[in-house]
């Protein structure tokens, strides 16, 4: 790594981010899933295990990071705007990791029981980054 590059490489190409996006969605949407069979058959606790998890103070944060996930959006839009349109694509790529973090968060809710709603607001704006913040570079 070179002293003006302190995070690596920063000339990703249009094509390799919508194939990384499209790997993110598909996992994302295979851990979903999963997540949501995991989730619907899951057998009550014994009695010597005491009460299961409860995931609906787990909704809460996940709705939290979901707030979250639209200001960081819209943080890294208009960072993205700003910069060169070298380091477009890999913005555009850490504002598309923060919505599969809470895309994924929502799948661990849904494995523990809970409903589907941080997992589905989470998706949702995982495909809106694929239009917010585009893998064109020359769009800002």
């Amino acid at each position: 790594m070179t002293p003006d590059r302190p995070f690596g490489p920063a000339n990703m190409s249009p094509a390799t981010l919508r194939i990384v996006r499209y790997a993110m969605l598909v996992f994302v949407l295979g851990f979903g899933a999963f997540a949501y069979y995991q989730g619907s058959h899951q057998l009550p606790p014994s009695p010597e295990e005491g009460p299961g998890a409860d995931p609906s103070l787990l909704r809460w944060v996940g709705l939290g990071m979901c707030a979250a996930v639209v200001v960081a959006i819209s943080v890294m839009r208009r960072i993205r705007e700003q910069a060169d349109p070298v380091r477009r694509s890999t913005l555009a790529l850490v504002g598309s990791a923060f919505a599969e973090g809470t895309a994924m968060f929502g799948g661990v809710i849904m494995v523990l029981g809970g409903d589907v709603i941080v997992w589905v607001v989470g998706t949702v704006l995982l495909l809106s980054t694929f239009t917010l913040l585009p893998a064109d570079p020359e769009q800002a």
